[in-house]
């Protein structure tokens, strides 16, 4: 609803009007407002960013909702997406929007608590088509976290212009990591097994 409002508003009343709106409520480290640090994690960019984060929310987010319960995870995603724009507001000088630290917390946090399990990725390449069974761990560890946020960036340096808040999404996966493994750690929660 946070980014079909302004979108409807913006293609059927006044695209000044959303123009407004998202300029209010995006994160922005040289206007910085409290509200932001909440506000920014319900706008994005586009439908494909948002599709994006809400595909990652729905693989990872359903099982740690059902550890966490429903208040203890709202609050978790909630913390996950402030943490992660404090630490792009520290890094950052642009504006900043987007779901993606809030679920890099969550996505981490399925790793603490679901270290043995095994994820089903869809693959296309060129007449390829199928689906494998990937190791969690491999999956977050190697891929999403390793590769997309620290190889991937220097290895396309200079190349496009970078649209990625990196720093958010680290800040989202440590933030996930260690809030979920003190709360294994201090028995608020029960984990599926060990690494």
């Amino acid at each position: 609803a946070a980014f079909a409002i302004p979108y409807a508003l913006g293609r059927l009343v006044d695209a000044g009007l959303a123009d407004e709106l998202e300029r209010r409520f995006i994160l922005q480290p040289k206007a910085l407002a409290l509200y932001q640090f909440f506000t920014y994690q319900f706008l994005h960019g586009d439908f494909w960013h948002l599709l994006g984060n809400m595909l990652f929310l729905w693989v990872f987010g359903n099982s740690v909702n059902s550890k966490m319960g429903n208040l203890t995870y709202l609050l978790f995603y909630l913390a996950c997406g402030v943490f992660a724009g404090f630490a792009f507001a520290l890094t950052g000088d642009g504006p900043c929007l987007g779901a993606s630290g809030a679920i890099a917390g969550v996505t981490t946090a399925y790793l603490v608590l679901f270290p043995r399990t095994e994820v089903t990725v869809f693959y296309w390449l060129w007449f390829y088509i199928g689906t494998m069974r990937i190791r969690a761990l491999l999956l977050i560890g190697l891929k999403i976290i390793l590769w997309d946020n620290i190889i991937a960036p220097r290895v396309s340096s200079g190349i496009e212009v970078q649209t990625v808040a990196y720093s958010a999404h680290i800040a989202g996966y440590l933030f996930g990591f260690v809030v979920c493994s003190l709360m294994l750690l201090i028995r608020a929660l029960r984990g599926s097994g060990k690494f």
